[in-house]
């Protein structure tokens, strides 16, 4: 089965096919042990290196930094095709893209430019937000404290995905009554990072423990948390969509192989091979067209966020467009998480009992799947999209500053979003 037999939803811009060329060889590297390192449970850090030495983290650096200076919706289609060698390299990734979007926004500022020449050299950047036990908006547990020269960062994050294969951890924690981003070296002294994340699913992201126990920090490290560009929350949510998305073409590649190759039938089959009756063709065919909706769904999400983004960087955005926008990555995500858990579930109606191996690790893509629809509750998404076309009411903004207010009609905005 060859690339051109798929046929999925166009990218409309006109650098994705030339960094596609550059990038797919090492997407076919990392691919080629996905499902032994998925059965093993064995981390990837050669990939994660294959990727670094490539410059794939640098997608969205500006050139003048040593990036590509890539749109979003080349960014999004590419982890797409990532997510479709391995996804939980493509999640691996995601706190690495949004902390260059936080900090792209202000691409002047002496901040901004200090972590955009690292990116744009090949370092990574991984999160950690979230904090074990109860929790309370806007309120760490992780805490700086000192003064001058002697500053010093305690705390415990939970789901800091990614850090075991990263450079950098940009961490949010409380400075007195405010909070505050920190950014650690992860070789720094004091800093342990462990791999304890037991979920089914994207099992080697390392999205376990990190703990900082008296670790020095200096004052051009610390940032305040609040103020991060307003497009970054939509941009967080569309890593996952085109995780999922490449969970959903890998399935379908997988599967059509599989079939291809395949020489037995069944007993109460309609032809001499499985790959000519017209029943499991059938299902081949709802599968790729569940797939190929949570693509477009996707692409188009990413092509939204990246309008906000222009937007936003000319001083043109309002709280009315990003509301739309995010209401319209919600509507996204509601769609591809459907689609895609509905497609790796269906895949096995005609497949039979040997498609149950473990050697073809098929069942990896629901695992995976679930594992990645099960961060942000569907349930919450759904309510929001409601509230907002029944009553108007806009999602949080959580973690930005509120963008002007804008007088004009609300649909005259929505055309241009």
């Amino acid at each position: 089965m060859s690339d051109h037999d798929f046929v999925w939803p166009h990218v409309p811009t006109e650098d994705f096919e030339h960094l596609a060329e550059k990038f797919r060889p090492v997407f076919d590297e990392i691919r080629e042990g996905a499902v032994a390192r998925d059965r093993d449970r064995s981390l990837p850090h050669e990939a994660v290196a294959l990727l670094r030495k490539s410059g794939f983290g640098a997608l969205r650096v500006p050139k003048e930094f040593g990036g590509f200076g890539t749109s979003l919706t080349t960014l999004f289609a590419l982890l797409t095709e990532l997510a479709e060698a391995d996804s939980n390299v493509t999640q691996i990734l995601r706190g690495h893209f949004g902390f260059v979007e936080i900090v792209l926004h202000n691409a002047d500022g002496e901040w901004s430019r200090r972590w955009l020449t690292l990116a744009g050299k090949g370092e990574l950047f991984a999160p950690a937000h979230t904090e074990p036990g109860d929790s309370q908006h806007g309120r760490f547990s992780t805490a700086v404290t000192g003064e001058g020269n002697r500053l010093e960062l305690n705390g415990t994050k939970y789901y800091a995905t990614g850090a075991l294969y990263a450079d950098w951890i940009h961490v949010t924690a409380n400075r007195g009554d405010t909070a505050v981003t920190v950014l650690v070296p992860t070789n720094a002294e004091g800093v342990t990072i462990v791999d304890d994340w037991d979920g089914f699913g994207q099992a080697l992201t390392a999205s376990g423990t990190v703990t900082y126990d008296h670790v020095s920090i200096t004052q051009a490290d610390i940032q305040p948390a609040i103020g991060r560009a307003a497009h970054v929350q939509s941009v967080y949510q569309l890593i996952h969509l085109a995780t999922l998305s490449g969970i959903g073409r890998a399935a379908v590649r997988e599967t059509t192989t599989y079939l291809v190759e395949r020489s037995r039938t069944y007993a109460h089959g309609n032809t001499e091979t499985a790959k000519q009756d017209p029943q499991i063709l059938q299902v081949i065919g709802e599968v790729i067209s569940k797939v190929f909706g949570a693509n477009t769904a996707m692409l188009t999400a990413a092509s939204a966020s990246q309008r906000f983004f222009d937007k936003l960087v000319s001083n043109q955005a309002s709280e009315e467009y990003r509301a739309r926008l995010e209401i319209e990555v919600y509507q996204a995500q509601v769609t591809v998480a459907t689609q895609i858990l509905e497609a790796t579930t269906a895949l096995f109606g005609g497949l039979g009992a040997s498609a149950l191996s473990r050697e073809r690790g098929f069942d990896r893509f629901w695992r995976n799947a679930r594992a990645i629809t099960s961060h942000n509750p569907l349930i919450y998404r759904s309510r929001q999209i409601g509230d907002f076309t029944v009553n108007g009411t806009p999602p949080s903004n959580q973690f930005s500053l509120p963008l002007p207010s804008n007088d004009r009609d609300v649909e005259s905005q929505a055309a241009a979003i």
